[in-house]
């Protein structure tokens, strides 16, 4: 079994099964332990290991040797294609549990007595016993499939029967038995896949099929452990399905009592993310020698990457975390997008590149999967999103925009799109956590709610986009990142930052002479270019980065050495362009306002901002100048710059004394502003 598999069919028999691929857990455990049968339904979303559990439970069978586990030439017992459905079907299947329950167990009961021989002497119907003598029928699913083609009156005959001859020879079973079954989700998918999709296309469609199927195997394999418990039989059923059982019977607690519902904790997503880094061959890994100690820098070759938008650094786990739905099936995903760049070139670019083209592939996936509930396109929706933060007034408007465009096609539905991506787990909302009391991020998981249109969403001060959406919003938006919010990193469960101040690093900086560059246009235009390019290839980190008028450049930074070391690199890559500018630099440290204002990516503003700007005129070009807030900035941590006082014979004019620098603006009735200046150098003394 190969790092990475995203299909569990690629296990297709007992050999090819790695339980050290297999994330272990108490309630794993207790599953898989032999004996240990009370839990015999898997339940979870696509995406969540339902098969790789269910044929993990196979194989500790099979290895026991004590028990007959069916079906014989497989692990699991799995229907193939899809089943075309008449209106007479749909009207004996599509409304109740009922005659799904008889299909049921005719087929269990009909495998079982035919593997152990004890099929002879029975008087039954013409149609039930000639499905019993057919030897080509040996599995469950076998039988399934047929029976579905029997006509109303013989299904009900064959169901009586089953209760007066066949019931009573399963209680006489003393051989322990094993079914495992799977994927009758995926048979009946064409009653959900598409509400597009005619009658004329694939028979006649019910999305009550889907969900009656599986919900009717969970209550018979209930039923049949009290016949004989030498019976068993273990299912994976979709959560989806099984969560319409709350409304449909009393029942439900006993059958909840019996199941395994997978969900992982960011923990276990970890932990299944480095076993499969351990099944990596060394030649791919960028750092061996780590992979005892870490696992993941051993793979990646780093422990934290910097969010563009925020200038946070970040776990390099929990970025490639918010960019899931938290599903196994996601983590596979990155995992061999990531195990495809070359251990030389994973670079923090390239990972976080790979991470994010997988997360776009992750939603598309999933959006295929929800849009028989949604029953919307998603894209015209995705164009009116302004940004990753959003306001209830934001989402009313897209709303109203939403459903006014669906009229002029024609469609008069009401569609409540933000309740069913919240529904989803696509739009996250802003939550009071009850333990430690701190507004944190809250997105639900997939199958955690039911998809019914009740136009419900939480009271929330914001409504967050899921990262995983971000490409595909992009595509139809292309202002979307440009706008993304400027203080939260977006994920489940990340703490919100409602506003207030930051101290951060604030730098200005402008072209020394632009005026006289621009006396040749084609050396203007090479100028502006190259700044852009320079600020684009170096400036992703930070905080804010902007520039104004051509020649004028913003920047706002966490960290006072990246801010110096962004600077010089674009400051080198100007030099190094036509005509040969070079830039003045003022950097000031100091408390920054943080105003959020969805839509807009924040708004930053304080102090710093004016300072920096009044100190760089003063500055002496290709030299970097800051303040005495700066130089304690820089100084609280290891650095390999240091800020030294500005030498006296460049303290001239009048706006110098005792070593201070007025950065009043001239000409103004603003009070004096004096401010100890200081000049970058390295510690070196270059």
């Amino acid at each position: 079994m190969r790092p990475w598999t995203i299909d569990a069919d690629d296990i297709q028999v007992a050999e090819d099964f790695d339980a050290s691929l297999l994330h272990r857990t108490n309630w794993i455990d207790d599953f898989l332990a032999h004996g240990r049968d009370e839990r015999f339904i898997v339940t979870g979303t696509k995406g969540f290991g339902k098969t790789l559990l269910l044929k993990a439970k196979r194989v500790v069978y099979q290895q026991s040797k004590s028990t007959v586990c069916l079906p014989e030439n497989a692990l699991l017992d799995k229907p193939i294609g899809d089943k075309i459905f008449s209106a007479e079907m749909v009207d004996l299947y599509g409304h109740s549990t009922d005659n799904w329950r008889k299909v049921w167990l005719i087929s269990i009961a009909a495998a079982a007595l035919k593997h152990l021989g004890m099929v002879d002497g029975l008087a039954l119907n013409p149609r039930l016993s000639a499905l019993l003598a057919d030897a080509n029928l040996r599995s469950v699913i076998d039988h399934f499939v047929n029976l579905l083609d029997f006509p109303r009156a013989d299904l009900f005959r064959s169901g009586s029967e089953t209760d007066s001859h066949l019931v009573p020879r399963l209680r006489g079973i003393n051989t322990p038995l094993a079914f495992f079954v799977d994927s009758i989700d995926e048979y009946f998918n064409k009653h959900i896949v598409t509400s597009t999709m005619r009658a004329s296309d694939a028979g006649e469609l019910s999305p009550e099929v889907w969900h009656l199927a599986q919900m009717a195997l969970v209550e018979t394999a209930y039923q049949l452990r009290r016949v004989n418990h030498h019976l068993k039989v273990f299912a994976a059923i979709r959560k989806e399905a099984f969560s319409k059982l709350d409304d449909a019977t009393p029942m439900v607690q006993q059958y909840r009592g019996s199941t395994v519902d997978l969900s992982y904790s960011q923990a276990s997503l970890r932990e299944i993310f480095i076993n499969n880094i351990r099944k990596e061959k060394e030649r791919n890994l960028v750092s061996p020698a780590r992979l005892r100690a870490d696992p993941i820098e051993a793979y990646l070759g780093l422990t934290h990457v910097v969010q563009s938008a925020t200038g946070q650094r970040e776990e390099v786990f929990e970025y490639i975390h918010r960019h899931t739905l938290q599903r196994p099936r996601d983590l596979m995903t990155i995992g061999q997008k990531l195990s495809d760049i070359a251990p030389a070139e994973r670079s923090e670019h390239a990972i976080k590149t790979a991470v994010n083209q997988a997360a776009t592939e992750i939603a598309r996936e999933y959006l295929n999967e929800i849009s028989p509930y949604i029953g919307v396109e998603l894209e015209s929706v995705f164009g009116l999103i302004p940004a990753n933060v959003l306001v209830r007034d934001d989402l009313d408007r897209i709303y109203r925009e939403h459903n006014r465009a669906l009229r002029a096609r024609g469609d008069e539905r009401e569609v409540h799109v933000f309740c069913m991506l919240f529904k989803a787990g696509l739009l996250g909302h802003v939550a009071t956590d009850l333990v430690s009391a701190q507004r944190v991020q809250r997105f639900l998981r997939p199958g955690e709610r039911t998809f019914e249109p009740d136009g419900i969403l939480p009271p929330s001060t914001h409504y967050l986009v899921h990262p995983v959406l971000a490409d595909l919003v992009q595509r139809c938006n292309g202002d979307y990142a440009n706008r993304a919010d400027r203080f939260n990193v977006i994920g489940d469960g990340r703490p919100w930052n409602e506003g207030g101040e930051e101290d951060l690093c604030v730098l200005q900086a402008d072209i020394r002479d632009f005026t006289g560059l621009m006396q040749s246009p084609a050396i203007e235009q090479a100028v502006r270019r190259r700044l852009r390019e320079a600020v684009q290839t170096h400036a992703g980190e930070c905080r804010l980065f902007e520039i104004s008028g051509g020649d004028s450049l913003t920047l706002v930074h966490h960290d006072p050495n990246a801010v110096i070391k962004v600077v010089r690199r674009i400051m080198e890559d100007l030099f190094e362009g036509e005509g040969h500018p070079v830039m003045r630099v003022a950097i000031d440290h100091g408390p920054v306002n943080l105003s959020p204002e969805p839509g807009s990516g924040g708004v930053l503003s304080g102090t710093p901002f004016r300072i920096a700007a009044r100190l760089e005129p003063h500055v002496t070009p290709n030299e970097i100048w800051v303040t005495d807030g700066f130089r304690e900035a820089i100084e609280r941590g290891p650095s390999l710059y240091r800020a030294v006082p500005i030498p006296p014979e460049q303290q001239q004019g009048e706006a110098w004394a005792a070593g201070r620098l007025n950065v009043r603006k001239q000409a103004s009735r603003e009070a004096d502003q004096w401010v100890r200046v200081y000049r970058i150098e390295d510690r070196s003394g270059r």
